[in-house]
């Protein structure tokens, strides 16, 4: 089975809809102003900046795929700053929830290759700690002991 990649057009994180766009779903044999509306459904449902975004076209049907930036970017976003602490042993560079890191994970477990959300929360944590990243206000290497010990387990029940 032979997979199509279309890259949909973006603009400032919003689908931006051109006539190459539009014939290239043609030549696929796909509905533009389907596929439109289904693409900006999935894109308002992330509340994160979106990177890009490809359908995987096969046989007359198609895949969505919304690929957000990079974990670290990521978080350097929510706190506002263009880069991570000169050193993270000596500097705080901010705070974030450890809800926020699972709702991190969740998004870019696929990309983490984790086999659990514990596993991919736990590369999120030492993600922070590399960075200079409190985690509700304690520091990322002694929350990382706290979800070994299973104090947090309640966040990540299915």
């Amino acid at each position: 089975m032979h997979k199509h990649i279309i890259t949909v057009p973006l603009q400032g994180g919003k689908v931006n809809p051109n006539p190459q766009f539009q014939d290239a779903l043609k030549q696929v044999g796909l509905d533009p102003g389907k596929v439109l509306q289904e693409v900006q459904d999935e894109v308002k449902k992330y509340k994160y900046p979106i990177q890009k975004v490809e359908l995987e076209v096969a046989q007359g049907t198609y895949v969505v795929k919304i690929h957000t930036p990079p974990v670290g970017d990521l978080l350097l976003k929510l706190l506002g700053r263009d880069t991570g602490a000169r050193s993270s042993r000596d500097e705080t560079i901010g705070n974030i929830s450890l809800r926020q890191l699972v709702e991190i994970a969740e998004l870019k477990r696929d990309e983490l290759k984790s086999k659990t959300l514990k596993a991919a929360v736990k590369q999120l944590v030492s993600t922070c700690k590399a960075m200079g990243i409190a985690i509700d206000g304690k520091p990322a290497g002694e929350v990382l002991k706290e979800i070994d010990m299973g104090k947090y387990d309640e966040y990540f029940k299915p």
